[in-house]
């Protein structure tokens, strides 16, 4: 007896000793673990996290997941940022390259006496005391043998000339030298670089010596004559529209907007020319016609008219679209005006500048130190979005307004960078739509199929052939002819989300078949049948859970065939209709070979993002199909 408690208070002892020296050892001896090998180290892992570590070395994949990522971000919080109007154009901005300095003037100016600045749609030229010209911001003619030269490239006779007054149309520049000659350059598909025969006939006959003013826009071109005749050359239409101006009253100054002229006559009066029956015609104020106010300057936007009084009063008529006929309150005297395509900008003697018209380019949008008064401002330069202001050395201030175009234009003069922002939310979006539709369809049928087997398998897999013999194309054709010229833009794309849908799963659900007739018969779903759970349950519960790999995998794939699909239906006019953007109508333009010659950007850079697109996710796929496959994964 004695001996067994002496052999119990020993073998306490050793165990005691035991775990001291074990606590020791941890804390004091640097005792690592031994090393795993793979396959153990493997064993330890859950699936889950096998699968997501192997997608993590795939490095394909992780540049093709962060690719698509960036993509997503730029699509749906770009677009949520920066809100588009669907319906809105700008055709003087049709058609331009991209380009982002349309307002970053040299700074060489900085030391100049800058007397004036005018500007086209895409760049801006400047005038100093010295007769020299100063040009910035992007080309926006093409070189074409009879339409146009590049505006940009100021002819080797303007700079040898001592230039004293510049003007710009859209796409060309007129000049005039101390001289009295008159150049032009840019564009000159409507004729409006070059005097015509019978214009020079009629100033010959009208005894006119000399320019007084210029003015130029999109397609036509004019001066005022020192014999104060209006003499306008250019488009046809243009034309036809002014030809009261060879009747009109002695003039001694003129503002142009696309479609009308405003005279400021000798007894300072002022009348209006042009397209008849529009605001800016009908509604010129009484008193600035019959003498009882008398005006000494005026400006013009595309539809409106501006004029200063000699008591400094402003008058202000035209369109009321952008508000623009709502004339801001101004305080001072106004020193300096004039007018873009859409908006007005006065200087007051206090130093401040007021703009007003359209925000869409930023019009109204000053820098900070040209906000508010006492900014030093003397001139303010507007022609077409771009404008400047200037202080009394003729240093420039400041520029604000269209900045430029980062992706170009359409040929409506949208911006395209804002187009396949909103475009690729709208294709993205029916993507995904279309792939959890034909998904969850396919889940279905293959489910059912597969576990049910016997005649239930035979009737869904001849529905399925019988899905996948129709041909998908004329489906949407006839669709689109049938009942899509009563939809909405927004039925057309939910239209196109279900037909893509619905007649885009019958390869997932042949899938979902097969690995379903191979888990049938394992002997984790024969328990659940002993144990008496409903077919649904089984399905749902124990089955799914084992083919989902093949099913994520093929959901990846897939949506990037569903983005395809709807550039090539939009491309053909049957998916998403104008003018809601996609990528794929973007592409429409495509079709026209002027386009693929000239207009690259309109193309190009919508068809990158779709393949772009496309191509990462099909990496992603391609990683989570290596990721899963048991075979990829040994070491």
């Amino acid at each position: 007896m004695v001996d067994d408690n002496n052999s119990n208070k020993n073998s306490t002892a050793r165990k005691t000793g035991r775990s001291i020296g074990s606590l020791l050892r941890r804390a004091f001896v640097n005792n690592k673990k031994p090393q795993m090998s793979a396959l153990e180290e493997e064993a330890l892992r859950t699936p889950g996290k096998t699968i997501l570590l192997n997608l993590l070395h795939n490095k394909l994949a992780i540049i093709g997941f962060c690719v698509f990522v960036a993509m997503f971000v730029f699509c749906f919080v770009g677009s949520w940022l920066y809100p588009i109007m669907e319906v809105y154009v700008e055709y003087p901005n049709s058609n331009l390259k991209p380009g982002m300095n349309y307002l970053k003037y040299p700074s060489s100016l900085d030391d100049k006496n800058i007397i004036k600045i005018v500007s086209g749609v895409s760049f801006s030229i400047a005038l100093d005391d010295q007769g020299e010209l100063y040009m910035w911001g992007t080309e926006c003619n093409l070189e074409l043998e009879g339409v146009s030269d590049f505006v940009m490239d100021i002819p080797d006779y303007v700079k040898n000339a001592n230039i004293i007054d510049i003007e710009s149309g859209g796409a060309h520049v007129v000049a005039k030298d101390d001289q009295g000659y008159f150049y032009a350059w840019g564009h000159y598909g409507h004729g409006q670089t070059y005097i015509p025969n019978d214009v020079n006939n009629d100033m010959m006959m009208d005894g006119f010596k000399s320019i007084v003013k210029m003015a130029a826009m999109t397609r036509w071109t004019a001066i005022l004559g020192d014999n104060g005749y209006v003499y306008l050359w250019g488009s046809m239409q243009a034309s036809q529209s002014f030809v009261a101006l060879y009747a009109a009253d002695r003039a001694v100054d003129i503002a142009a907007g696309d479609n009308h002229v405003v005279l400021l006559h000798r007894d300072g009066t002022v009348s209006v020319v042009g397209q008849p029956g529009t605001e800016m015609m009908e509604q010129v104020p009484a008193a600035l016609q019959d003498g009882s106010v008398k005006v000494v300057s005026i400006a013009a936007t595309n539809r409106n008219a501006l004029a200063l009084d000699d008591t400094g009063k402003l008058w202000l008529w035209g369109s009321a679209e952008y508000r623009i006929i709502d004339m801001p309150e101004i305080s001072g005297n106004v020193i300096s005006m004039d007018g873009g395509y859409k908006n007005f900008v006065v200087a007051t003697d206090e130093g401040e500048i007021i703009i007003w018209g359209s925000n869409e380019l930023k019009q109204l949008e000053l820098p900070k130190n040209l906000q508010g008064k006492n900014t030093g401002v003397a001139h303010v330069f507007a022609d077409y979005f771009q404008f400047y202001a200037t202080d009394e050395n003729g240093r420039i201030l400041g520029a604000w307004g269209n900045k430029g175009y980062a992706f170009g234009t359409d040929q409506l003069g949208r911006d395209m960078l804002l187009r396949v922002m909103h475009g690729g939310r709208i294709s993205l979006t029916v993507g995904i739509v279309a792939v959890l539709i034909s998904t969850v369809i396919a889940i279905i049928i293959g489910l059912s199929a597969g576990y049910l087997g016997g005649w239930a398998d035979q009737l869904l897999m001849r529905f399925t052939d019988i899905c996948s013999a129709i041909p998908f194309l004329p489906v949407v054709v006839t669709l689109n002819y049938v009942i899509g010229h009563s939809m909405t833009a927004l039925g057309k794309v939910y239209l196109l989300m279900i037909l893509l849908g619905a007649l885009g799963w019958m390869s997932l659900a042949r899938l979902i078949r097969a690995q379903l007739l191979l888990e049938r018969e394992k002997d984790f779903v024969l328990a659940a049948r002993s144990l008496g759970i409903k077919q649904a349950g089984i399905m749902v519960r124990h089955i799914l859970p084992n083919v989902i790999n093949y099913v994520i995998v093929s959901i990846t794939l897939t949506y990037a065939t569903m983005i395809l699909q709807e550039a090539v239906f939009s491309f053909l006019q049957f998916g998403v209709p104008e003018p809601t953007p996609s990528w794929g109508n973007m592409l429409t333009s495509a079709q026209e070979s002027a386009v693929l010659k000239f207009y690259w950007w309109r193309w190009v850079i919508p068809a990158l993002f779709v393949v772009v697109a496309a191509f990462s996710i099909n990496l992603v796929g391609d990683g989570l199909r290596e990721a899963m496959d048991p075979k990829a994964n040994e070491r």
